[in-house]
This record gives C-alpha cells, structure tokens and sequence, in this order.
C-alpha cells in the first residue's frame, strides 16, 4: 500500500494552514499543533525541518511563529514531503539513498515501477499546496 507518512501528513497541514493565511501573518507551532490535534514538539520539529529548507520562514519575537517563505500556489506537494521524508521513491530500490538492490540485475519490475514513480513524482510536483 503506498501511503504517506505522519510526519509527511502532519507537514502538508501545517503548510496548508499557513498557506491560508493573511499575507504576513504568522503562527505558532504550538497554535497549529492545537487546532489539529498533533503532538507540540512533533510539529514544532517539522516546521523547523521545513524552514531550514526554505519553505517556511520563522519569525522570532513576541509576535513570532512561522509563516510561508513563498505563496502556496508555488509550493508542490513534493517539496513538502521530499523536505520531511527525503525523495519520493516507490520501493526501496528506487531511493537513491540506499545502497544498490541484489535483485536489480535480474529484477524483472524495476523498469515499470520507476515509470509509475515518475509518474507518481510527476503529479505530486505539478500539485500544489494551495489545491490541496
């Protein structure tokens, strides 16, 4: 079953919340983390994670919190997840991060499964945050 993490979830929410906000208006990852019922430190790591990529700014101050570096309809679902849980990859073998598969010589779906990932890559990039 392909499915999308917790913290992939919990980061496109947090995005997505942001997204809908006034120009220049910022939140806390407390705030956000309350609205929607998710664990304080977990989101506050995730929007570190995600600022330290450049796809959300944080503020300090009194009247601090994080707010998006860049309009919603210019961010892709994939950046999001890609900063969160590292590049899109189907199976295992497809993570460039891991080493190389015993079974790839002979592995007679590598070939049409990293078309699907392309595909899957492909709408996941050309979807933005803000249809979401």
């Amino acid at each position: 079953m392909i499915r999308l993490s917790k913290r992939a979830d919990y980061g496109l929410i947090a995005v997505r919340h942001l997204g809908q906000l006034d120009d220049g208006t910022c939140r806390s990852a407390r705030e956000i983390a309350a609205e929607y019922s998710i664990p304080p430190a977990l989101m506050a790591k995730l929007l570190q994670r995600l600022a330290r990529v450049g796809l959300v700014d944080s503020l300090h101050g009194t009247k601090g919190g994080y707010q998006l570096a860049r309009p919603a309809s210019q961010i892709a679902v994939r950046e999001v997840i890609e900063a969160i849980e590292g590049p899109v990859a189907l199976v295992e073998c497809q993570d460039d991060r891991k080493r190389m598969c015993p079974q790839l010589c002979t592995c007679p779906v590598e070939g049409p499964l990293r078309i699907v990932q392309d595909r899957i890559s492909e709408i996941l990039g050309s979807t933005m945050v803000s249809e979401l």
